[in-house]
């Protein structure tokens, strides 16, 4: 179990996390400048929090009031970075080597070699850094983590400097990876097709808050705010007047869109007031004939997607976007818009949320 509370100020920037989960791989998520780093950083002991507590399982890294505070070399924590890390000047398996818990010692040869294997290196030892492209560095750069026996592996944003296809054969021979050596996982990203692929348990970040926490599908399902509600996919934002509450349905009307949104729990997110935001996906907007009661939209723009085509409408003075899959009207038609119940989730204001 990974436990974490902690306070940490760097300039006038100050975070404040706290979560906890029994799952081996926790994701934090979130935006450029939102503590993800930061958060890293206490966790590995390169900064040390204000006031908290960090726990592995039994192991406590740091607690203010128990006046623990283990450094980096103690915690047995395997840090990956963004940029490389390996020395220039070491082959490869020196590189691995360069971390290998002292139990090792005298069997640094085969373990170098084990762990190179493992991450689909095996007869790189003896190259240079130099040598190797962006993927198989990064590779080296997780053999290297793995050297420590950690007790904690900690990546952040390791996979972004290479492309594409590198970056998704990376992603799955990380899951087999820690099949294989059972570490507990904290991975830091701003891609949320990532975060929902490797997390078990994502902890969304903002300004140094965290705004959510649960599962890749509760999050993805269920967002709590407008901020997280963009950040995982639903790009729709609306705020109208509300018709009516009725359990934890809501009748939002914005111009001539009205839609039955839901909430888990709506009086939290909209009080008693007579307005109400929700987000809504592109994939959940239906394109339809119009007439028949259904509000009309004008398509504005078309845009080419892989996949799918995005069509931006215009509903009265609202903008929608839909996501169209085979023909999609041309810019200028006028179609109708459904949108079934249920699709639609009534968001709070980020500022609303402590």
């Amino acid at each position: 179990m990974l436990s974490v509370a902690l306070r940490a100020r760097r300039g006038g920037f100050q975070l404040e996390v706290a979560f906890a989960t029994v799952h081996q791989r926790v994701v934090l998520f979130g935006p450029s400048g939102a503590g993800k780093t930061m958060t890293l950083q206490c966790l590995a002991g390169l900064l040390a929090p204000e006031r908290g507590r960090i726990a592995v399982g039994e192991t406590v890294l740091y607690d203010d009031r128990g006046r623990v505070n283990l450094p980096p070399w103690r915690r047995r924590v395997g840090l990956v970075l963004q940029s490389y890390t390996l020395l220039p000047h070491l082959s490869v398996g020196e590189n691995v080597a360069y971390g290998l818990a002292p139990v090792w010692r005298g069997r640094e040869r085969v373990r170098v070699e084990t762990l190179l294997a493992a991450v689909g290196l095996g007869g790189y030892a003896d190259r240079r850094p130099a040598q190797l492209s962006g993927g198989q560095r990064q590779r080296v750069s997780l053999a290297q983590a793995l050297a420590s026996d950690p007790r904690l592996l900690l990546l952040d944003e390791p996979f972004s400097a290479v492309d594409a296809p590198v970056r998704e054969r990376l992603r799955r021979d990380l899951l087999a990876l820690l099949d294989a050596f059972e570490v507990p996982l904290v991975f830091v990203t701003h891609d949320f097709d990532e975060a929902y692929l490797l997390g078990q348990t994502i902890v969304i970040l903002a300004a140094g808050r965290v705004v959510q926490v649960g599962t890749p599908a509760e999050v993805a399902a269920r967002p709590r705010t407008v901020l997280v509600a963009q950040l995982v996919g639903a790009s729709n934002i609306v705020t109208g007047n509300v018709l009516g509450r009725s359990g934890n349905v809501v009748v939002v009307e914005a111009g001539p869109l009205r839609v039955r949104a839901l909430g888990d729990a709506v009086g939290d997110a909209v009080g008693d007031g007579p307005r109400a935001t929700f987000c809504l996906r592109p994939a959940d907007v239906r394109l339809v004939a119009p007439g028949n009661d259904r509000p009309a939209a004008t398509v504005t723009r078309v845009l080419p997607r892989d996949g799918t085509t995005s069509v931006l409408l215009a509903v009265g003075a609202v903008t929608i976007e839909a996501a169209v899959r085979g023909p999609a009207p041309a810019a200028g038609s006028v179609v109708g818009l459904e949108i079934p119940d249920a699709a639609a989730r009534i968001v709070a204001e980020d500022a609303a949320v402590e």
